[in-house]
């Protein structure tokens, strides 16, 4: 008779274990992401998370992105992992595991954010610090005086962007060159009297020109230190807050300012490359084959043809590339380990990466607004619009991503949530992602399936 009671329970119980639904080539070792103290098994609401299908189909099918990644982690056990739709509307390329996406500003989290909390938590630099004391082209201008918890707040006054692209077109054309190392006819860009200035641009890459904006498409090395003086140059605003991409500009230099080497170089070697991080990068194609990234879009403004593997974002990919706001490419599993990283206060895998007391800093704090926490994005039910579901508590912290893309920590549940998608392909005109709600609607069903 027990034996009978038990069978019967176990069939009418609605739980479940998910596991993972990703389609992982053989060649690939899958990324776990761990937690020390975790619990052996995590259960949820199996008929709760399924509507989670349901809302993905319904956003492809509406054409508000062509395929995406979503991870669910809680107490460091996957509750969810699954891949959904094609790279393209048109390819039958299938959305895997592997995929990498474009982060877009998600890249300021999971990449810049982490170079700045560990030179904090080393003491080679302040909040407090200006950012002037490490960048000279700063001093003597109205921009001396911003702090680094300004720019990570984005109160520094700066405004949202500004035109780099500015800086290397015209509207005069440009005359016919046959020079090997020139672009040997003007390129059109989103005007007809709009040219690339000659001597900015080069189709292939020498010692003056190593900036890869995209295909045969690169920039005077002087660009960088031009697009540094148009940030100086511009007149600062009221200290209040506004999103700002220059904010986070200006921190990847002050990081590699105080370590002198590059952005990306610098967490490879802090972050990435110890905790086994197999699918995330800046500049992905020096280590990825093209197939292996989701495209962004058909064409842009300032390039032609498909993006694929060269970064959305039009500053960053002028600055090269690698560039505090935007840039770095990866799936779902890796930007997962990243938070399940902080989640952890700083430890995964036995390895310490950053303090407990750094991490609680940056993932507690919160602007006087309330707006903002050091340098990440967080809930804001008393205000319209809020990046999160109403059922996030104010505790969670994460960012969001133009391209698609968002994760979000929740310390108090001790849950991960991740979504990747190329929401911009074919064209980044109409955000039918951010319109239909899908990033907030799905993360409000992992916390039903969670009561």
């Amino acid at each position: 008779m027990k034996k009978k009671i038990l069978i019967l329970l176990i069939f009418l119980t609605p739980i479940v274990i998910v596991q993972d639904w990703c389609d992982l080539p053989a060649r690939i070792k899958p990324t776990t992401v761990s937690q020390s103290n975790s619990s052996p098994g995590v259960q949820i609401n199996a008929e709760a998370l399924k509507r989670i299908d349901s809302i993905v189909k319904s956003g492809i099918q509406s054409k508000a992105f062509p395929g995406c990644q979503i991870l669910v982690i809680k107490d460091g056990k996957t509750l969810y992992d699954k891949c959904f739709g094609t790279y393209t509307y048109e390819s039958p390329q299938k959305v895997t595991s592997a995929t990498m996406y474009d982060l877009a500003s998600l890249s300021k989290t999971t990449g810049t954010l982490l170079a700045i909390m560990k030179l904090y938590d080393e003491g080679k630099l302040k909040l407090t610090d200006k950012a002037s004391k490490y960048l000279e082209f700063l001093k003597g201008t109205d921009k001396e005086s911003i702090t680094i918890s300004e720019l990570l707040f984005h109160e520094s006054g700066l405004p949202a962007g500004l035109p780099f692209y500015k800086l290397v077109v015209e509207k005069k054309l440009n005359p016919v060159l046959n020079s090997a190392n020139k672009l040997s006819e003007p390129v059109k860009l989103n005007s007809k009297t709009m040219k690339y200035k000659y001597d900015w641009v080069s189709n292939i890459p020498t010692n003056e020109f190593t900036l890869q904006v995209s295909d045969s498409f690169y920039l005077h090395n002087h660009f960088h230190q031009a697009a540094m003086q148009m940030i100086a140059n511009t007149r600062l605003k009221s200290k209040t807050y506004v999103y700002s991409c220059i904010n986070f500009i200006l921190l990847k230099e002050i990081v590699e300012a105080i370590k002198a080497i590059p952005l990306d170089a610098y967490l490879d070697k802090e972050f990435y490359i110890p905790m086994k991080l197999n699918n995330i990068a800046y500049l992905p194609l020096r280590k990825f084959k093209r197939e292996n990234i989701a495209p962004t879009l058909k064409k842009d403004f300032l390039r032609n043809g498909i993006i694929q593997g060269f970064v959305h974002d039009p500053d960053a990919a002028l600055l090269g590339g690698v560039s505090g706001n935007a840039g770095l490419f990866a799936n779902s599993r890796d930007v997962a380990r990243v938070y399940q990283m902080l989640l952890n206060q700083g430890e995964l895998d036995g390895k310490r990466y950053l303090s407990k007391e750094t991490c609680y800093l940056f993932t507690t704090s919160t602007s006087a607004n309330k707006r903002r926490g050091l340098g990440f994005d967080k809930p804001t039910p008393h205000m319209l619009n809020s990046p999160c579901c109403e059922s996030a508590p104010e505790t969670v912290y994460g960012h969001t991503g133009y391209t698609g893309t968002c994760c979000w920590v929740d310390p108090t549940n001790k849950l991960i949530y991740v979504f990747l998608s190329n929401r911009t392909y074919p064209s980044d005109g109409t955000n039918k992602l951010a319109r239909m709600g899908i990033r907030t609607k799905i993360q409000e069903v992992v916390y039903q399936s969670l009561k």
